[in-house]
């Protein structure tokens, strides 16, 4: 009886003493939080956090606030990317994976799940694109949809991964777009060569080699004289890119890359350019910031990054001037373009507010080409707003 008695007391002890180590961790969390500071920006996750919301009636009895207060702590919880790892390392051993919206993939593959169309907002993006191309009649507008890496490189998914059939999406937008808008079809062009590295690993933008074979269906389409254009030479100028997905997700987060530029052969012309940034008042003399290859997100080595506006002045022997209406997909694919274009006028609808229509008429716009990777596209709110800009004046 005695040894019976003594054994439910260990046992006892045992519970007391795990539920103290508990109450102990839970406490030094909760400390640890308190006088955790807050952080505005992840370079981690190349994303600014969530910020801790302003308490008002409003938004506490709308529910809003509780949701951006439980953003906010998601965000600001001291040494999150610990826990994120040790989660994502957790799900791994379970079986799973899947993680954000990202799936981890055969051969370090991390491939951004097909995003589902908002189809109100899409229908209207569509519907502004053709009524922008029936205001200017005699100026070709050209259309390249990029499918995502889930698309072309669906071989790489998981077992048993379900995605939206985004061949049926583009599908769906060429036919409602109509003729009158130049489709070019950048999807059957990129599956040809989906055995080759035309996506990253660990990012989910398409490399300059994936940008390489799109520039050379646009040449065609567009009507461009390649002939009469450089021969192009890659270069590495990294070795150790790693991407947004691996942020995201937790996955590969050691896992490095190289990102290559293409420059004309040695011996070859091509043209100077002048990279204006317009809403900054700044100017380069090349289409690549070198800088940012020293921080997380290397790929914003293509233009320096995401902007508003952008005006590329060549020294082009031609008087085309194109306006590019895109997303980031098209930053690596510039470079091709500017030895057929006197004037390259970028345009990201995201975080544009000017007049688009008042640039197409005072810079003698000779041809438009939207550029959107198929994610973006099937979720944009912005580009319906920025082709419709001069109607609400």
């Amino acid at each position: 009886m005695k040894r019976k008695s003594d054994r439910r007391k260990r046992k006892v002890q045992i519970k007391k003493t795990a539920a103290l180590l508990f109450l102990g961790m839970l406490a030094a969390v909760c400390l640890v939080n308190l006088i955790h500071s807050d952080k505005e920006f992840s370079d981690r996750e190349n994303r600014m956090l969530e910020q801790k919301p302003s308490l008002t009636v409003t938004g506490v009895t709308s529910g809003r606030y509780m949701k951006q207060y439980e953003s906010y702590k998601s965000d600001q919880f001291a040494a999150r990317n610990l826990w994120v790892t040790l989660k994502t390392n957790t799900d791994l051993l379970m079986g799973k994976r899947d993680s954000n919206g990202v799936f981890k993939g055969k051969d370090s593959y991390l491939l951004e799940d097909i995003a589902k169309p908002d189809e109100d907002q899409m229908k209207e993006n569509i519907e502004a694109i053709k009524a922008f191309e029936e205001s200017y009649v005699d100026i070709p507008v050209y259309f390249a949809l990029v499918p995502n890496a889930a698309n072309v490189m669906s071989g790489k998914l998981p077992g048993l991964a379900e995605t939206e059939d985004q061949g049926r999406q583009f599908e769906s937008i060429r036919k409602e777009l109509g003729d009158e808008v130049s489709w070019v079809d950048v999807q059957t062009t990129l599956k040809k060569h989906k055995d080759e590295n035309i996506y990253y690993r660990t990012d989910h933008h398409w490399t300059t080699l994936g940008a390489s074979y799109a520039y050379e269906e646009l040449a065609k389409a567009m009507g461009l004289d390649t002939a009469d254009g450089p021969k192009w030479e890659r270069y590495a100028v990294s070795n150790d890119f790693n991407g947004t997905l691996s942020a995201t997700s937790g996955y590969e987060q050691g896992y490095r890359e190289p990102i290559y530029i293409y420059a004309p052969e040695k011996g070859e012309k091509s043209p100077d350019v002048t990279v204006s940034y317009v809403d900054e008042q700044r100017k380069s003399a090349s289409l690549y910031d070198s800088s940012k290859l020293k921080e997380k997100d290397q790929y914003a080595l293509f233009l320096g990054g995401n902007y508003s506006m952008i005006d590329i002045k060549t020294t082009a022997d031609t008087s085309n001037r194109l306006l590019l209406v895109k997303d980031s997909y098209a930053n690596c694919l510039v470079p091709f373009l500017t030895p057929f274009f006197r004037e390259i006028i970028i345009i990201d609808p995201r975080y544009y507010y000017g007049d688009i229509h008042q640039v197409m008429d005072e810079n003698n716009i000779t041809s438009v080409l939207f550029l959107y990777n198929g994610n973006t596209f099937v979720e944009d709110n912005s580009i319906s707003g920025v082709l419709k800009n001069n109607e609400t004046e």
